[in-house]
């Protein structure tokens, strides 16, 4: 049986799937600090369309939105994605 703190340390699926888009979007070199948008779904547009990427089981894409932050931020993106078969 698997305790509270040991699920809490373990992660939810979500998180592992935004921690894997936020790193891609940091290896590819396209914002210092991305945030986390899911709830943003007006953002899901083709103008907003950053790029696509296979998951790491490489059973599915991962379509990236991203857009800029409000103010003097710099180095900072919003971003939402979805995921599709291939």
């Amino acid at each position: 049986m698997k305790t509270f703190s040991r699920l809490k340390k373990e992660g939810s699926l979500d998180d592992k799937l935004d921690k894997a888009v936020s790193d891609e979007i940091k290896k590819r070199k396209l914002a210092r600090h991305p945030v986390n948008a899911t709830d943003d779904y007006k953002m899901k547009t083709k103008k907003n369309l950053a790029f696509k990427f296979p998951t790491p089981s490489g059973e599915m894409m991962f379509h990236v939105y991203l857009r800029k932050m409000p103010g003097p931020t710099k180095g900072v993106m919003a971003f939402n994605y979805d995921l599709e078969d291939k």
